[in-house]
């Protein structure tokens, strides 16, 4: 079994930049790395974004003594056996060119995070079982789309667990280290697109070491998504269009938001493989 456990981040006010991470191993690989962990962080769970800025549990903790803990973190999640994926998404350069779309940037990026963590187990040979911390207001559709992604997809089926569980950063040392991971995630797209343009050294460092990756979304990605919407490319492709959608909701006398596109894209996979009797 290989033990995938994931987070969430994005910048304060959630315009810029939305990003998840999920880092993953054998059960004895975070053994190794989780007392050594909690005894750097010094009984305070740790929190990527606010150690790096001195807020909430830091604020009353020299800077320099937060940066010497970040720093002394990411090199033990380096020199872990570990490894992991973030998934960032330009939020501005959805806003632009999408401006009234449902929100589905964050549930993107979830779901490569568990494309990518599928692909990991299947070359370990192992189920991987994950565990995310996810705001309140994202559990439940998250929970649904893995359901329903698992089903549909052979590879998430084989090698993904038929459960996800959802766990609290505070209480998690495993998920804490998701949060660093993410965090540098974002950062790395929110340094691309965003005022200040650098490369981080703390990025720098796991990227070094071959198990950590990160990939972003923006402009161009979304530009190529309006252009397979406008042609015609993407309804080919998927098998429906706003039309099969509208009529679905109107026949069951749903509203669209989230859940309800996340059921009725189960419900054309189903349709597609014969499973439906209409």
């Amino acid at each position: 079994m290989v033990y995938a456990y994931g987070d969430d981040g994005s910048d304060e006010k959630k315009e810029r930049v939305t990003a998840v991470a999920v880092i993953a191993g054998y059960d004895t690989w975070w053994e190794e790395v989780e007392p050594k962990w909690i005894a750097r962080c010094n009984g305070i769970p740790f929190h990527a974004k606010d150690c790096e800025s001195d807020q909430n549990d830091y604020k009353d903790t020299p800077h320099q003594e937060n940066k010497a803990m970040y720093r002394d973190l990411v090199t033990l999640l380096a020199q872990s056996k570990l490894g992991g994926i973030g998934i960032a998404i330009d939020l501005v350069a959805q806003k632009t060119i999408f401006p009234n779309s449902l929100p589905l940037a964050y549930y993107r990026a979830f779901l490569e995070t568990l494309q990518r963590t599928a692909v990991v187990a299947g070359h370990m040979g192992e189920v991987a079982e994950l565990n995310f911390d996810i705001s309140t207001e994202n559990e439940f559709n998250a929970g649904l789309l893995y359901s329903y992604m698992r089903e549909g997809e052979t590879d998430l089926f084989n090698w993904l667990h038929p459960k996800i569980s959802f766990v609290c950063a505070k209480d998690c040392a495993r998920v804490q280290m998701a949060d660093l991971l993410t965090y540098e995630a974002w950062k790395a797209l929110d340094h691309t697109v965003g005022p200040i343009k650098r490369t981080r050294k703390s990025w720098a460092a796991l990227r070094s070491t071959g198990r950590f990756e990160t990939y972003s979304y923006s402009e161009g990605w979304f530009n190529d998504l309006k252009q397979d919407l406008s042609s015609g490319a993407l309804e080919k492709k998927v098998g429906f269009n706003q039309g099969d959608y509208q009529k679905w909701l109107t026949d069951r006398r749903r509203q669209h938001n989230l859940s309800n596109l996340f059921t009725f894209l189960d419900w054309i996979r189903r349709r597609d493989e014969g499973q439906l009797g209409v």
